[in-house]
């Protein structure tokens, strides 16, 4: 018998690195404030703003992350190539060719990235590792986090743009 329900224990595992991130922040920012002296109140400083750094990029995660289903293939990022494996197949899309970036709810969310070369990658929100596309697409510049987040909550069909080359 389960101490928790599944919804929540998944819940809890989607969050651990914000909840890992948050527990260390407020750590070093009580070590900050009550550190003597000159340089120990320095080093708790550059921790809490390290680790609040990092809990904020884990937010962002979090919020992105879907429910990752195994036969929705698997994302692999790789010295600035988006790759996408699915039923033997793979695409690959240099991040420094991208066109543009949209996220596409009408049948299921899908990341929707396309290149100079014409090519067209869909990849389904509950592939592995698609938490690897939402770091490479955050390199970019301009990328909208507004219209991630919105996509990702949406209920309705729609397509968000999340970055066009300017």
């Amino acid at each position: 018998m389960a101490f928790l329900r599944t919804e929540a224990t998944n819940s809890l595992i989607r969050w651990a690195e914000t909840i890992a991130f948050a527990t260390a922040f407020g750590l070093f920012a009580f070590l900050t404030l009550r550190a003597t002296g000159f340089i120990m109140p320095m080093i708790y400083g550059a921790l809490t703003i390290i680790t609040a750094i990092m809990l904020f990029v884990a937010i962002r995660r979090a919020r992105v992350r879907g429910d990752i289903a195994v036969n929705a293939g698997y994302v692999e990022i790789d010295e600035r190539q988006i790759s996408y494996f699915h039923l033997g197949q793979s695409w690959s899309v240099s991040v420094n060719d991208l066109t543009s970036v949209v996220i596409d709810t009408a049948d299921g969310t899908h990341w929707v990235i396309r290149d100079v070369f014409g090519s067209v990658v869909r990849i389904p929100n509950t592939a592995g590792g698609n938490e690897n596309l939402f770091d490479a697409v955050s390199a970019l510049n301009g990328v909208s986090f507004d219209q991630i987040t919105t996509a990702m909550s949406s209920a309705s069909p729609a397509i968000f743009t999340i970055w066009r080359k300017g």
